[in-house]
């Protein structure tokens, strides 16, 4: 058998065979790579191994260029065993493979005329058949030129105006392009700059205000919850934004330039008033802000003028405060004796992401052994140290490779420069295992914490589960602290679990409200058996009205609910059958339908007689119990006011964000919303394709938007969950 024989029987057995649905002329590099598997499925991923360094790796031709090629970033180790002067060869065959493809692609699309033809059909053959339309006619039919002409025209709109390129899949643009091309406007041209800003966003305004009454007409049944927060623009001007959430979702109301004026407790109040006059005084369950004192002062002053009206801390704001007195408590704090175990290693492992962030030789030796990214969480950010922590941990063996790579020597160990002592500190801590024993235990006893904020950390309802969400994370942070320390649950004492136990309990006292313990009491679940027996750390459960903090904030709360004397003991004969199930409320099947129905459901299908209670129950069960909205709304601000518009006038901005959100709002209910073309139109912009590869961002964009907590995409037939970080 002669030399080139050989060499190309050994070519053939490189690639995967024919039969297996793909032909590989145009990918080269498959001759420098082993197949060892191709899968069955199909698609383009197979088992190989490198012909220079023998390492096997699973993936597509993708994968063999970066791995022959050197390229980072792309889930597979570089070779290490290539030369140079062959990288440079391999390149130059896959160029080359790269030119004969466009090439074939351009004259392909020569020969078509640039006509979209239905599949199948016959007008592609070249033969020429009787009665067959002339090709200009054909072309003509199609309008392929003009066709062409307005695809260019459009992505020179976006290129010119550096739009993003996620705008293709808004349903506004669609319908707008959509609109164009089937109708017969001859001479139309788009809305001038003035009637943009003036004329058309006042009619818009008032065309989302009509579409967003069927949400304002469900508010006298199921009532509605004012939330409020504030910010300060790109000029620096203080506002103060007012949502409306409901069961029909969160609505942008108003914003207010708050400029030149003192935001005591009293200007804060009167603005409440007007967005409670607004909405409907009658309609209105809570006013949700932070604990800042002049929002609390605020609230008081609303409970006097409105009796009915609460005022809630958002709990997601007491959960973040709490945190932060775990992780950095003050110096002269009770808690920093046995907190300042952590508040060093949150300084560690700041140091760590500042020193890989803020050096490129660094920088480039992590990526090249991590597919994820160090997040740049803003200090502002919930949760944001131990969000830092958890990525950490989860990047913890492209730490360790980064430290123990030959590149890693430019840090001399003996060297005096500040990169070279900081390198040091963070080799110190990459290679200790005590120290990531520390950061494993921290993650461990803050993740109930971190799980309920997440939990409320959305626009859902989530008011009457606050109670028993606060008693099982402390009761879970018990049990996970006890387990570290080795002590008994029942008999035994942890000085550490004090403290941290006293900083939550601190925190749930200043945010309780009567109205989460009458939510509490609402719910059909917390008087069935097998819940009151399914307590944590073995310690059952007590019924709301069995506990006294319950009994007493629900007693408060009706009496400002019903200030009628007759509705009142009418509405305490209601409670009394249904919270001991008497009367109707002792039908087996009532009973046996409280542990699987939801609330709002089970008070829909069983609270008939008792109508004031089931009243409530549909006000009470579909209330939030944090504002978050209102600090996601301020990212909606920071893109309208944007740098090239910072000088938009507040109300016209206010115009703006108003279109902007509630038309989100509206759109997210719509079917096309989840499938289709427009699929997740407004979340992430051009960071990455949701059906496309790229999850390194993933992390950081959703850290606005809690749509994505539960999305799972697909890269390279690997699934992988995106976690929100907020």
């Amino acid at each position: 058998m002669s030399s080139s024989q050989s060499s190309a029987k050994q070519k053939q057995t490189l690639r995967p065979a024919a039969c297996q649905g793909a032909e590989f002329d145009d990918k080269p590099l498959w001759n420098h790579v082993k197949v060892l598997n191709v899968g069955s499925g199909g698609g383009g991923n197979r088992t190989w191994s490198c012909n220079y360094c023998s390492k096997k790796v699973t993936g597509s031709y993708t994968k063999v260029k970066a791995h022959l090629l050197k390229l980072s970033n792309h889930g597979v180790e570089p070779c290490k065993s290539i030369r140079d002067d062959v990288v440079e060869a391999i390149r130059k065959e896959h160029d080359d493979a790269e030119v004969r493809k466009a090439q074939q692609a351009l004259n392909a699309r020569k020969k078509a005329e640039y006509v979209t033809l239905p599949e199948g059909s016959d007008l592609l053959q070249q033969k020429k058949r009787k009665g067959m339309a002339p090709p200009g006619a054909l072309q003509k039919s199609f309008n392929v030129a003009q066709r062409d002409i307005a695809d260019k025209d459009c992505a020179r709109m976006f290129y010119a105006s550096g739009l993003p390129f996620n705008l293709a899949r808004s349903p506004y643009f669609r319908k707008y392009s959509q609109s164009l091309a089937n109708s017969s406007l001859m001479g139309y041209t788009p809305p001038s700059y003035d009637r943009l800003r003036t004329t058309l966003l006042s009619q818009e305004k008032a065309h989302v205000n009509r579409l967003l009454q069927p949400i304002r007409d469900s508010w006298h049944k199921k009532g509605v919850s004012l939330l409020s927060d504030g910010w300060s623009d790109r000029q620096r001007r203080p506002l103060i934004n007012v949502m409306a959430s409901s069961a029909g979702g969160s609505m942008f109301v108003k914003a207010i330039d708050s400029s030149g004026i003192v935001k005591d407790g009293e200007y804060v109040a009167s603005l409440f008033i007007k967005a409670i006059k607004e909405v409907g005084e009658a309609n209105v369950v809570q006013i949700v802000t932070d604990n800042a004192s002049n929002y609390k002062a605020a609230g008081l002053s609303i409970e006097n003028t409105y009796p009915h009206i609460f005022w809630t801390p958002c709990v997601v704001h007491s959960l973040n405060l709490a945190l932060k007195s775990i992780c950095t408590p003050p110096d002269k704090s009770a808690q920093y004796d046995q907190c300042k175990w952590i508040s060093d290693l949150v300084s560690q492992v700041q140091n760590i992401r500042n020193f890989i962030l803020n050096h490129s030789m660094a920088l480039s030796i992590f990526n090249e052994y991590s597919t994820l990214r160090l997040l740049s969480v803003a200090e502002t950010r919930f949760a944001s140290n131990i969000i830092m922590d958890v990525r950490l941990r989860e990047v913890k063996t492209s730490l360790e490779k980064m430290v123990m790579d030959a590149n890693w020597k430019i840090y001399r160990k003996d060297g005096n420069s500040v990169a070279e002592i900081k390198a040091r500190e963070v080799k110190q801590c990459i290679v200790n295992d005590s120290w990531w024993d520390s950061i494993d235990y921290l993650i461990s006893f803050t993740k109930p914490i971190i799980d309920m904020l997440r939990e409320a950390d959305t626009d859902s309802p989530v008011l009457h589960l606050v109670y028993d969400m606060w008693d099982t994370m402390i009761e879970s942070v018990k049990k996970i602290i006890f387990d570290h320390e080795g002590i008994d649950l029942i008999v035994g004492q942890s000085t550490f679990f004090n403290v941290i136990h006293q900083i939550l309990e601190s925190r749930w006292n200043k945010s309780n409200t009567p109205l989460h313990c009458m939510a509490h009491s609402l719910v059909p679940k917390y008087y069935c058996h097998a819940w009151l027996q399914d307590g944590g750390n073995e310690i059952p459960r007590i019924s709301p009205h069995e506990d006294h903090e319950v009994s007493m904030n629900r007693s408060k709360c009706l009496k400002r609910l019903f200030p009628n004397q007759t509705d009142l003991r009418k509405v305490y004969a209601e409670y009394g059958a249904f919270s001991s199930g008497s009367d109707y409320f002792n039908q087996p099947h009532v009973i046996d339908a409280r542990i699987f129905e939801e609330p709002l459901s089970w008070w829909a299908n069983h609270g008939a007689e008792a109508p004031l209670l089931q009243a409530l129950a549909f006000k009470l069960l579909v209330q939030p119990a944090s504002s978050s909205c209102c600090e996601r709304n301020w990212s909606t601000y920071s893109l309208i006011q944007s740098v090239k518009r910072n000088r938009l006038a507040t109300s016209r901005a206010e115009d703006l964000v108003f279109v902007h959100c509630n038309l989100r709002l509206l759109s997210r209910k719509s079917k096309e919303y989840k499938e289709g073309p427009t699929k997740y139109w407004d979340i992430c912009g051009d960071l990455f394709d949701i059906e496309g590869h790229d999850i390194m961002e993933l992390a950081q964009i959703s850290l606005d938007d809690p749509e994505m907590q539960t999305m799972t995409f697909d890269d390279d037939n690997e699934s992988q969950q995106v976690v929100v970080e907020d």
